[in-house]
């Protein structure tokens, strides 16, 4: 019988939900990156890896990308948690930032809509979300897309897109 662990990196919770969610559909298990060891990998057939998305980067990849060795020969699904992976141009930034590299280019990653909460932003993060706030202000109308709409009203008032529909294809991988 093939094993299947589904390892995240989660800063709001919704990676975590999405990686529950899978879990559950899978009948395995869902372990925080941080508490993962690498060693493990070992006894798993089958690798799903979820990260949120900061900067158009995949938090906690690396747990991924610097084990492919270990991870030959075994199934290895990936995905990105974010509030703008619905936009095509983010998602190509995203396979950019994170799928460059030759040992990781032929990787599939699965898109799952995330949540946003203004008042939990604090620090560094919210300098970046100001910033990206007076971007997309500053666009003419005429300029501003519906993507960048959504985008600044989440930002602005906070969204919650996290939708249990979204791990259908992350499923499908595995004849569910």
């Amino acid at each position: 019988m093939e094993r299947t662990i589904v390892i995240y990196k989660s800063k709001n919770g919704s990676t975590a939900r999405y990686a529950d969610w899978i879990a559950e559909e899978l009948g395995c298990e869902a372990v925080r990156a941080e508490d993962f060891d690498k060693k493990d990998f070992a006894k798993y057939d089958n690798i799903i890896y979820g990260g949120w998305v900061h900067a158009g980067g995949i938090m906690g990849f690396e747990l991924i990308r610097k084990n492919m060795r270990r991870l030959q020969g075994k199934k290895l699904v990936i995905f990105a948690v974010g509030l703008n992976l619905m936009n095509q141009e983010a998602r190509m930034q995203l396979r950019q930032i994170n799928f460059a590299k030759r040992k990781v280019q032929g990787l599939t990653c699965y898109y799952c809509p995330g949540a946003y909460d203004p008042a939990q932003v604090r620090g560094l993060d919210s300098g970046i979300i100001k910033m990206m706030v007076k971007m997309l202000e500053s666009k003419r109308e005429e300029e501003m897309t519906d993507d960048d709409r959504q985008l600044l009203s989440a930002v602005k008032n906070g969204a919650d897109l996290v939708d249990r529909s979204y791990i259908a294809p992350i499923l499908a991988e595995f004849g569910r």
